[in-house]
């Protein structure tokens, strides 16, 4: 388990300059780095035992749901308090996340229900349901926040871990504003970048949502946003582009993988290379050193993304992160209903 060497203060004085670098376009200090590396990981443990409860309500409901967990990427990190300057990184509450994946809305909302029933310690903290009150992205998801309680390890209590509930269709939208926003190198999922795309991922983000929801008061014509979706997907070349996506991970690094555990995904765009590096979950300091030494170099490598991710499964692990995996056949199938 780690440890944190400083004062939640000093992590959040350490955020503050990692931002101003990050404004300035300067090469970050590796103390400030560092701690924000170890301030993530202090939220390793209390995320395996949130994600356990999640597991266990989403399968128990659904034997077919993929679960995963993942810790904050350094960039998305740093990007999101520049966007809020009001967060300090000592209080963030996304650091540690966790995801079911389910087969329709209405399951998500069961296991919403079943995980706020639970009597455990952990306190709610947080509920966003972006499903009824879509961002303005388009992103739909059920976020459900805890505060982490534990006698055992006082020090991390107050941790928040959040939990994301959503559907396969909705997970295929969020993959694709990923990928699209990897290439272009743009933060689509935060509504920023070229608007011809953002209108896009709107539109279809409605679309998917008409497919699965079944309120009866909703307009069901799908001609007019179809109409325009058309047109976008022509000027934008999505089909071609997405598949070129698929197509350029021809290669994925041979190395050893555990059944659990942890996995680190770098991905390079400009070679259409990926690379797996599998941890057991007894090498989880292993794994963050290794981690942190991938981000730096893709710090300095424009086309390289880096991500630590861990599954119940290596055969979920493309399921659940498809974006790095430069999957897109799930969206698209969706997608061609509308744009054929």
């Amino acid at each position: 388990m780690y440890e944190l060497g400083c004062s939640r203060k000093e992590v959040s004085r350490a955020g503050e300059r990692l931002v101003d670098c990050f404004t300035q376009k300067k090469s970050y200090d590796d103390k400030d780095v560092q701690i924000l590396h170890d301030w993530r990981m202090c939220h390793v443990y209390p995320l395996e035992q949130l994600t356990k409860y999640l597991e266990r309500e989403a399968k128990s409901l659904n034997s077919n749901a993929i679960i995963s967990s993942r810790i904050k990427r350094l960039p998305s990190i740093v990007e999101k308090l520049a966007r809020f300057p009001s967060m300090q990184l000592g209080r963030m509450q996304d650091l540690g996340g966790c995801r079911a994946i389910v087969d329709n809305i209405e399951q998500v909302y069961l296991i919403k229900e079943e995980i706020l029933s639970l009597t455990f310690k952990h306190q709610l903290h947080k509920i966003h349901d972006y499903i009824s009150e879509t961002k303005d992205s388009g992103y739909r998801s059920l976020h459900i926040v805890h505060s982490f309680q534990n006698q055992k390890y006082p020090d991390l209590n107050g941790l928040k871990i959040e939990m994301q509930i959503r559907t396969a269709i909705q997970h295929s939208w969020a993959t694709a504003v990923e990928m699209v926003g990897i290439f272009r190198r743009e933060s689509l999922k935060s509504s920023m970048g070229d608007a011809r795309w953002l209108r896009f991922f709107i539109l279809v983000s409605e679309l998917f949502y008409r497919i699965e929801s079944k309120d009866p008061t909703l307009n069901k014509s799908h001609n007019a946003i179809s109409d325009e979706l058309k047109l976008l997907s022509k000027e934008l070349n999505v089909t071609s582009v997405l598949n070129a996506f698929s197509q350029i991970a021809d290669h994925i690094t041979k190395s050893k993988l555990y059944n659990s555990g942890y996995c680190v995904i770098v991905v390079d765009t400009k070679k259409g290379t990926i690379s797996v590096t599998g941890f057991s979950n007894q090498m989880i300091k292993k794994a963050s050193e290794f981690y942190i030494k991938a981000e730096k170099k893709c710090a300095e490598n424009t086309n390289q993304v880096a991500a630590m991710v861990s599954v119940n499964s290596i055969n979920d692990l493309k399921a659940a992160y498809p974006a790095f995996f430069l999957d897109t056949k799930t969206f698209l199938n969706n997608l061609s209903r509308f744009i054929i």
